[in-house]
C-alpha cells in the first residue's frame, strides 16, 4: 500500500500481482501450484507486451521462494529490472539448517539485478552466500499512509503495574511458550500484565496457562480488527516479541512508531529498529531465562520504559520513515 501510494503521487503507473496467502492452514501444494503458475503467466504476459521499468518481486520462505526467482528469471528474459526482497527469516534459518539448500540459493540468487535487505543483518546473510555486495541495497519498512503514528512517549510509574503486550501469531516459532514460562516465574515477585493479541495454534494452550494462577495477570485477547490492536497498544508499556524467526516483523515497527520499548529476539533485520539497552533489550535468544531477565530490568526500573520510548520514536522517524525509504528503493531502479 505504501509504495502504491508513493509511485502513485509521482505519477507512476503500478500493476499489481497478488501473492497472498493464508497461513493457517497452508493450502495443498496442489492449489499452490496453481495459483504460482497463474501468477508467473501474469508476469509473463505483462513484461512481454509492455515496457517495464522495475519489478518488486517479495518473496516468502520455501515454495515461495523458487515460484518467486522463476519471476525472476522472466524479468532477466525480458531485460526488465527487478529488485528481489525476502521477507521472511525463516528463510534464514531453513538455509543454516540446509547444506543442500545453501548451495541451491547460492545459485538461485545470482539470477535476480538486485536483492533488497531489511537491515544489515541481512546484508550480511547475502554475504556469506557470495552474493555480489554491488547489487545488494538495504531498504528498510515502513508504515501505511494512514497509520497513526504518535508524539507521545509512554511512562510507567513507580508502584503502578507494567503491561506488556505481543501482538503476532500465537505459536512455538514465535517464542510463546517461552514467553508465558518466564511470566510463570515472574508472577509472585511483581506486578504486571501481559496482553497476547493474535490467534494461532497455541491458543488454547494460552488459556490452559491461566491456571498457573494467572487469572488477574494473562489477557488473552485473539485475533482483534486493527483499531481494536492499536487502542490496545496505547494502553500497553512494553512491546514483547520473541521470535525464532523474523525478517523484519511488522508488528515491532508499529510498536516503535507508537512509542514503544521492545523486547525482542536479534534474528532478522530486528537490531535495525531495536538497539540492546537503547531502546528496549535485543535477546541472543529466545529462552525463557532471557525473556525473564529482559522484562525484569523493567519491572525492576519502570523509569527505563520512558527513556526507552524517546529512544523508539527518534529511531523510527530515522530509519523507518515511508518518503525516504520508498525513494530508496525508486532510485535502485532510476539510478541505473
Amino acid at each position: 500500500i505504501g509504495i502504491i501510494d508513493y509511485l502513485g503521487s509521482l505519477g507512476h503507473e503500478v500493476e499489481v500481482i497478488d501473492t497472498t496467502q493464508s497461513s493457517f492452514p497452508i493450502p495443498p501444494i496442489t492449489e499452490r501450484l496453481f495459483r504460482g503458475l497463474s501468477r508467473v503467466k501474469q508476469l509473463f504476459d505483462l513484461v512481454r507486451h509492455q515496457e517495464v521499468s522495475g519489478v518488486i518481486i517479495f518473496s516468502s520462505n520455501g515454495f515461495s521462494f523458487y515460484e518467486r526467482i522463476f519471476q525472476s528469471l522472466i524479468c532477466r528474459l525480458f531485460r526488465a529490472p527487478d529488485i528481489f526482497f525476502i521477507r521472511s527469516g525463516h528463510f534464514i534459518n531453513s538455509l543454516n539448517r540446509s547444506i543442500y539448500k545453501r548451495f541451491i540459493a547460492r545459485i538461485l540468487l545470482k539470477i535476480p539485478k538486485n536483492i533488497g535487505a531489511q537491515g544489515k543483518n541481512w546484508v550480511y546473510f547475502y554475504e556469506s552466500l557470495g552474493v555480489d555486495k554491488n547489487k545488494v541495497h538495504i531498504v528498510r519498512n515502513w508504515l501505511s499512509p494512514n497509520f497513526p503514528i504518535t508524539k507521545k512517549t509512554k511512562e510507567c510509574k513507580l508502584g503502578n503495574i507494567v503491561s506488556f503486550i505481543y501482538v503476532g501469531w500465537l505459536t512455538k516459532e514465535k517464542g510463546v511458550p517461552q514467553l508465558l514460562d518466564a511470566v510463570k516465574k515472574l508472577k509472585n515477585k511483581y506486578k504486571f500484565e501481559l496482553h497476547l493479541v493474535g490467534g494461532g495454534t497455541l491458543e488454547s494452550f494460552c488459556h490452559d496457562f491461566k491456571n498457573y494462577d494467572l487469572d488477574s495477570i494473562l489477557h488473552i485477547h485473539g485475533w482483534q480488527d486493527k483499531h481494536d490492536v492499536i487502542r490496545m497498544l496505547n494502553r500497553a508499556h512494553v512491546f514483547i516479541l520473541p521470535s525464532e524467526a523474523e525478517g523484519f516483523p511488522n508488528a515491532l515497527l508499529e510498536a516503535i512508531s507508537l512509542g514503544f520499548p521492545a523486547i525482542c529476539t536479534d534474528v532478522g533485520g530486528v537490531s535495525d529498529g531495536l538497539l540492546d539497552n537503547h531502546n528496549g533489550f535485543l535477546l541472543e535468544s529466545n529462552e525463557s531465562s532471557k525473556i525473564y531477565d529482559a522484562m525484569k530490568k523493567y519491572l525492576d526500573s519502570p523509569a527505563l520504559i520512558n527513556k526507552h520510548s524517546e529512544s523508539s520514536m527518534k529511531i523510527y522517524h530515522k530509519y523507518f520513515d515511508r518518503e525516504k525509504n520508498c525513494k530508496v528503493l525508486l532510485n535502485i531502479f532510476t539510478e541505473k
